[in-house]
């Protein structure tokens, strides 16, 4: 090891894992991730070898067609869609157009938000949810503090499902926040990274049409297990917004291959539906086998996405003994303790093959007697 405090790897950071521990990278299986183990589809392979050449040519100016397919896959209207260079661009350049003011974000989140807060000149404050309550968002609360806040307050941050508590509120339970938003002329960033692997009834974006401050986000990455496509898209009706963050982000920062690729990938109607099913049934399965280990004081939080917080037993095995046994054995989790309001117990993996994950419950069970 080179230095303590190792193991609070991102989920990418494959090759420091292996020139740290020496495990070859291949050889890794990345529980940090939270990418889908199901591999890009055979028809998506197929049809790249067909259209190859398409990276002779610019991509669309516009994306017509690449904003028709999101449209026709997550009915939001096709003028509502901004497509970018993958989620994290459209996060920093939305809040880049809010450069210098406050932005409420709800913890505990993705480093990011603050990170591009802090870029823009701004100052990130927190809604932090409570472990007691299981970290589920009470909305009344939360609109309590957004009725509280500053004119300066001019950003509402949301992951939905939440990265990293996997939990998640319901698209109709929004509504009144998402009033409180327009009234207050505060965007409302909500990060549907994880929405996909969802049941259904978390999607917002059909909600962008009928509230301005709506600013809804989603990836290409985690659930079509496409982290190396980099494409992301937003939706909003907000027209100002949306052409200012279209004025922000550098043109053509999706290429023909992305634009292509995801043309095929959001029409793979069975692919979606075999991707989904197998998540959710993982899930459930993860979860029974979980339930065994709460008389040894192991809790876990109701998950609604892909993958599942973990506190460990007090008293016992930290989440960096646990990141340090697992990664000996190939298996790469996240250590949650960098995330605000989590401590050196809590633990976050995501669902991968059966066998591989029982694998993980086994050394977790191992570990925790």
């Amino acid at each position: 090891m080179e230095e303590a405090g190792m193991s609070a790897f991102h989920g990418s950071d494959l090759e420091k894992i292996e020139a740290i521990y020496g495990i070859p990278r291949e050889r890794i299986i990345s529980f940090a991730a939270n990418v889908s183990p199901m591999g890009i589809s055979e028809g998506l392979i197929d049809a790249m070898k067909d259209q190859i050449r398409c990276i002779e040519r610019y991509p669309e100016r516009d994306y017509t067609k690449l904003r028709r397919a999101i449209s026709s896959y997550c009915k939001a209207e096709p003028d509502h869609i901004i497509v970018g260079n993958g989620s994290s661009e459209l996060i920093g350049d939305v809040i880049k157009y809010h450069g210098g003011k406050k932005a409420l974000i709800v913890a505990p989140a993705y480093s990011e938000y603050e990170r591009y807060v802090k870029l823009a000149k701004g100052t990130p404050v927190y809604h932090d949810l409570r472990e007691d309550e299981d970290f589920r968002l009470d909305l009344r609360v939360l609109a309590d503090e957004l009725e509280r806040s500053g004119d300066d307050t001019k950003l509402l941050i949301i992951c939905n499902p939440s990265n990293p508590t996997s939990t998640a509120v319901r698209a109709e339970d929004m509504r009144d926040i998402l009033a409180l938003c327009d009234r207050r002329q505060i965007t409302c960033v909500v990060d549907e990274t994880y929405v996909d692997f969802a049941d259904d009834g978390y999607d917002m974006s059909y909600l962008a049409g009928e509230y301005r401050s709506l600013f809804v986000i989603r990836s290409m990455s985690k659930f079509f297990s496409a982290p190396g496509l980099r494409l992301g898209y937003a939706i909003t009706s907000d027209e100002e917004l949306k052409g200012a963050v279209e004025e922000i982000k550098d043109p053509w920062s999706v290429s023909s291959f992305s634009e292509t690729a995801a043309g095929y990938m959001l029409t793979d109607e069975e692919y979606i539906a075999k991707v989904r099913e197998y998540i959710k049934g993982e899930r459930e399965r993860i979860c029974r086998r979980l339930d065994s280990l709460k008389d040894k004081g192991l809790k876990y939080y109701e998950p609604e996405a892909n993958f599942v917080l973990v506190r460990l037993p007090e008293g016992g095995v930290t989440a960096a003994d646990l990141f340090e046994t697992s990664i000996k054995q190939g298996m790469m989790i996240r250590d949650c303790s960098t995330f605000r309001g989590l401590d050196e117990r809590y633990v976050r993996f995501c669902f991968m093959r059966k066998e591989d994950d029982d694998r993980l419950i086994d050394l977790m069970t191992e570990n925790i007697d």
